[in-house]
């Protein structure tokens, strides 16, 4: 009689050496038919996109393969030189040019960069690479919802593997060549607001930067209302001074003037200081016709108010541009929550928002000032010597202060 134990034991080897077959079988197959590229993509809590797109010599003919890479349709192929050129220079345009990226049905323009990892490329006979990776980076829309794929090359398939940052699993698809994958859904998380949202957010920001968190912009239109004297001459320096700031801010947010705190506070405290200096010798705005009063004097001789305006305003215009280079760091743009936070698509829609918040709490104040001070006490006799020159001294005294001490907020 033969015991059972055995004879289960023998099953249960049986089993397990089809399973092995098997999966060798399947195994040889899906690494047969993995073609000649494949594509891992991520979508980052940040607002950007990565896919990793990895080409491997062995799928590839010799009618595929060579160089030199050319001029596809999104540019060069970044990065894309020496033996990886020479082997998948060819092959690396044509799928560049091949592949359209889009968001909702609307194609985007990303990047196209080499991996610059040098394990990435692998290497074969001779010294010569067998594998390399393409990234293609870019940024994800605001507001969009779902992520397609599309590659126009002659391949009879290839895999598409996609995934969200924070999410741990993953999709694994398989897309067929000259179609376009099925839509992969993206989670809030990743997806940054509308543009109309991230204006708005960047208002409410601007203006609270100014009024009440802005010290330094509060004292230099303080300073402007006590040299304008009139509307008119206090509208024309506000706008020359929001044209400033936006010059300033688009500068610094483009990367293009990289201001250090230690270097900008000191010269935006002496701007302020400056302006209030110039209350004390020179209006913006002549004085009302027969309302009695003398034109500034400078070192006894009467200040020329042609030359004076517009030399006051290419200094509001210095000032904006360091005001705008101070604000670039309370533009909300990366770090916590990214459905909160613009992205660079979006970057003029946040510069132009915080911009216009920050003009709008200065237009705010300077109404208030002459709301509550101007209209009803500027023709007064004693209102220059008793408001506008102990006010313009305390300014200056106290921009001079922070320039030197550093401790502008």
């Amino acid at each position: 009689m033969v015991s059972p134990l055995p004879r289960a034991v023998a099953l249960l080897v049986a089993a397990l050496s089809v399973a092995a077959v098997w999966g060798l079988a399947a195994g040889g197959a899906l690494a047969h038919e993995l073609g000649p590229f494949q594509v891992y993509g991520t979508f980052q809590r940040g607002g950007a996109f990565r896919l990793d797109v990895k080409v491997d010599q062995e799928h590839l003919v010799a009618a595929q393969m060579g160089g030199p890479a050319r001029l596809t349709r999104y540019g060069r192929i970044r990065g894309l030189s020496g033996p990886v050129e020479a082997v998948f220079g060819r092959y690396l345009s044509d799928l560049a040019d091949s592949l359209t990226v889009a968001f909702d049905g609307t194609p985007v323009t990303p990047t196209f960069t080499m991996d610059p990892d040098p394990e990435s490329l692998g290497s074969g006979g001779g010294g010569a690479p067998v594998r390399a990776t393409m990234r293609v980076e870019g940024w994800i829309p605001g507001g969009a919802h779902a992520f397609t794929l599309a590659s126009s090359l002659p391949v009879r398939s290839f895999p598409l593997v996609l995934r969200c940052e924070g999410d741990e699993s993953s999709t694994w698809r398989w897309v067929e060549g000259g179609a376009t994958s099925p839509a992969y859904a993206l989670v809030a998380g990743v997806v940054p607001p509308p543009r109309g949202e991230v204006a708005r957010r960047c208002f409410a920001a601007g203006f609270a930067r100014v009024l009440p968190h802005g010290p330094a912009a509060l004292l230099a239109v303080a300073a402007i209302f006590l040299l304008a004297r009139r509307p008119g001459a206090a509208l024309a320096a506000l706008a020359t001074l929001a044209l400033g700031q936006g010059l300033g801010l688009t500068l610094a947010l483009r990367g293009t003037v990289a201001a250090r705190p230690v270097t900008l506070e000191p010269l935006l405290a002496l701007a302020v200081a400056g302006l209030a200096a110039a209350g004390l010798v020179m209006p913006l705005a002549r004085p009302a016709a027969g309302d009695g009063r003398r034109r500034p004097r400078w070192f006894g001789r009467p200040w020329p108010l042609r030359l004076a305006a517009p030399s006051l305003l290419a200094v509001m215009v210095i000032l904006g541009a360091l005001l705008g280079l101070g604000f670039a760091g309370a533009v909300p743009g990366g770090g916590a929550a990214a459905a909160t936070q613009p992205i660079p698509p979006l970057l003029p829609a946040a510069a132009a928002g915080f911009a216009m918040g920050a003009a709008a709490a200065e237009l705010a104040m300077m109404a208030a000032a002459f709301a509550l001070v101007g209209l009803p006490y500027r023709d007064r006799p004693w209102y220059r010597g008793r408001v506008v020159v102990p006010a313009c001294c305390l300014i200056a005294l106290v921009g001079l202060y922070w320039s030197l001490s550093g401790l502008l907020p």
